[in-house]
């Protein structure tokens, strides 16, 4: 009964052991299946994709970095281009305001009173050429005593030269009436231009010949 009692004690425990190892035995392939499982649901080896975008970044800066030095040089000579025409408006802005200051030319009645003064003077020149000659002393004589005459009565200027101004290729002289006047009345006369009756005829180194009605040119010197 003993041997009988052993064997079975024996057999159980093989039975118990081998039921222990074939729990064991499936919980191994259950770990192993599901490793299987999860090995085959893992993404790819992401490396090689991560080297070709990095190539591909690489190749896209490459070609960016003309473009942007392109653009820098753009920017770059808008921004010349954009101070160079502040300067020309500047400049713009300057001469309009000097050719706002300058007086108007000669206005039609101007233009139609020296129409009749030299219509009068070729009448008076024809008159002349017409009149009887007379003798060169008598005539000097009389010259003479009409610049006396007239060099006695001939009226002071009603104005100040000033200087000479240049603009461009056209000359004028700086006339300051006369009187307690303030600087902005300051007149730019042209050959042809009238200031209180005097008619600038002529502009010449460091002169300047007007007309005065009644009493023929004066010469009045320029500072």
């Amino acid at each position: 009964m003993k041997v009988h009692h052993f064997q079975a004690l024996v057999i159980g425990a093989l039975c118990l052991g081998a039921a222990v190892l074939a729990a064991e035995s499936y919980n191994q392939y259950q770990k192993l299946s599901e490793l299987q499982t999860a090995a085959r649901n893992a993404p790819a080896d992401p490396g090689p994709s991560l080297r070709r975008d990095i190539g591909e970044l690489r190749t896209k800066l490459t070609t960016l970095l003309p473009q942007v030095a392109a653009l820098e040089d753009v920017q770059h000579q808008h921004t010349t281009a954009q101070a160079t025409l502040g300067q020309q408006l500047d400049e713009l802005a300057a001469s309009v305001s000097v050719l706002q200051a300058v007086p108007p030319g000669p206005s039609s009645a101007d233009l139609t009173a020296m129409a009749q003064r030299m219509g009068a003077a070729e009448a008076a020149l024809e008159k002349l050429s017409t009149a009887p000659k007379v003798p060169e002393a008598i005539a000097a004589s009389q010259s003479a005593s009409i610049r006396e005459k007239s060099k006695a009565k001939a009226p002071q200027p009603p104005f100040t030269l000033q200087g000479i101004e240049t603009r461009g290729n056209l000359r004028f002289v700086t006339a300051l009436p006369a009187g307690p006047h303030a600087l902005s009345t300051v007149h730019l006369l042209q050959p042809g231009d009238s200031l209180n009756g005097w008619q600038l005829l002529a502009i010449r180194e460091n002169q300047a010949e007007f007309h005065v009605p009644g009493h023929g040119d004066r010469t009045l010197p320029i500072p």
